[in-house]
C-alpha cells in the first residue's frame, strides 16, 4: 500500500510527457512593441529556424501572410522541441509595398534561404516613411514555456533635411534676413532640384543584427520642388511642397524636407540646383505693363553636399533625420554668386 501512490504518480508523469507531442500544435501569442500607428499596414511574419542548441545559420522555413498584435500563432510542438527560431516581421502599407525580400543574387526569397543571404530591397533606392522591421530569437523550449513571442518594430528609412538661414558669423549664429524686401532665403527661386547620388538599394543584417547597406543605385534619385511665389517673393511655410521655416523666430529661414532613403554608410552625395530669376530684366522694357517672370532670364546656383573634395559622403540612419545646415552671409541664396558666401555641415535630429 505504501508503494502504490508513488507508482501511480510516476505513471502519470510519464503519460503526460508522452502525450505532449500528441497535442501537435502549440499556440503562441505574438506581441509587438513600437507598433506603428499608421493604418492599413500589412504585417507578414517570417520564420527562420536551426537545429536546437546549435550555432548553425538560421534558414527560412515558413511565413504568415499578416499577423496582428496579440494574435495566436499555431506552431507544431514536435518542431518546437527540435529547433530554435528567429521571427522576422516587415510591416509596410498594404497595396503600396516599396520593400521586397530577395536573396543576395537577386532571386526570389523562398524557403531554404539562409539568413545571411536575405536582402531588403528597393530597386530604385527610394523609400517611404511607413516601413518597419524587427526580429527576435527564441528557442523552441522558450516558446513552449512562455507561450508568447515579442517583437520590436522600428522605422527602416531615414530622411534628409536641409536648413538654410542667414548667419552672423558662423552656423551657430543664425539670424533673420535683414532686408524688409526679402520674404525668405529662396526669394526669386523658381525650382529646386535635389539629386541624390549612390542611394542604398538593398539592406542586409550585420552580425549585430543591424541593417546595413548591401547595394547602391547606379543611377541617382531626383526630387523636384516648385516654390509658390508672389511677385518673386516666397512666403513660408508651404507644407504641401515640403518647405517650412527652420525656426519661427528667424524670419526668412528655410527647412526643405528631402527624400526618405534607406540607411547609408556615408556613401550618399547630394547636389542641389536652385533655378532662379535674375534681377536684371532682358526684355528691353518694351512693354507698358510691369515686368513679368518672362522678362527675366533664369540662372542657377549649385550646392554640393558634402563638398566635392570631401572623402566621404553623407550618412543616413534608420528612423533618424540627417540635418544639413547651410549658413548664408547674405539674405538670399541667389545673392551667393555676387559677393555672398556659404558654410555647411550636417548633424542628427
Amino acid at each position: 500500500m505504501l508503494f502504490l501512490p508513488a507508482f501511480l504518480t510516476a505513471c502519470g508523469m510519464e503519460t503526460q510527457e508522452e502525450c505532449l507531442p500528441c497535442n501537435k500544435l502549440r499556440y503562441a501569442e505574438l506581441r509587438m512593441d513600437g507598433t506603428p500607428s499608421a493604418s492599413g499596414l500589412t504585417t507578414p511574419l517570417y520564420l527562420f529556424r536551426r537545429p536546437a542548441g546549435t550555432q548553425q545559420e538560421y534558414v527560412f522555413s515558413s511565413s504568415y501572410a499578416s499577423v496582428a498584435d496579440g494574435e495566436s500563432l499555431k506552431l507544431p510542438v514536435a518542431d518546437l522541441k527540435d529547433y530554435d527560431y528567429r521571427f522576422l516581421m516587415l510591416a509596410q502599407p498594404g497595396g503600396g509595398e516599396w520593400l521586397s525580400l530577395r536573396t543576395a543574387a537577386g532571386t526570389v526569397f523562398a524557403p531554404g534561404t539562409a539568413w545571411n543571404d536575405l536582402r531588403l530591397e528597393s530597386a530604385a533606392g527610394s523609400a517611404m516613411p511607413d516601413g518597419y522591421c524587427g526580429f527576435t530569437d527564441m528557442s523552441g523550449g522558450q516558446i513552449l514555456l512562455d507561450g508568447s513571442i515579442r517583437l520590436t518594430l522600428t522605422r527602416i528609412a531615414g530622411q534628409v533635411l536641409f536648413d538654410f538661414y542667414r548667419t552672423g558669423g558662423s552656423l551657430s549664429q543664425p539670424e533673420s534676413v535683414v532686408s524688409a524686401d526679402v520674404e525668405s532665403v529662396i526669394d526669386r527661386v523658381a525650382q529646386i532640384e535635389i539629386t541624390y547620388e549612390n542611394p542604398t538599394t538593398a539592406l542586409r543584417f550585420d552580425q549585430n543584427g543591424q541593417l546595413t547597406p548591401a547595394a547602391y543605385a547606379p543611377e541617382p534619385l531626383k526630387q523636384t520642388i516648385l516654390p509658390q511665389a508672389t511677385e518673386f517673393r516666397v512666403a513660408l511655410p508651404q507644407a504641401d511642397k515640403g518647405l517650412s521655416l527652420y525656426a519661427a523666430a528667424l524670419r526668412g529661414s528655410l527647412r526643405i524636407e528631402g527624400a526618405f532613403l534607406l540607411p547609408s554608410d556615408s556613401k550618399l552625395r547630394v547636389k542641389m540646383d536652385f533655378t532662379y530669376y535674375d534681377t536684371t530684366p532682358a526684355c528691353g522694357n518694351d512693354h507698358a505693363d510691369d515686368h513679368s517672370a518672362g522678362c527675366f532670364p533664369q540662372r542657377q546656383v549649385t550646392l554640393q553636399l558634402p563638398a566635392a573634395a570631401a572623402p566621404a559622403g553623407l550618412p543616413v540612419a534608420a528612423d533618424c533625420f540627417t540635418v544639413n545646415r547651410a549658413g548664408l552671409h547674405c539674405d538670399r541664396i541667389i545673392d551667393i554668386p555676387v559677393g555672398g558666401s556659404l558654410e555647411t555641415d550636417f548633424g542628427w535630429l
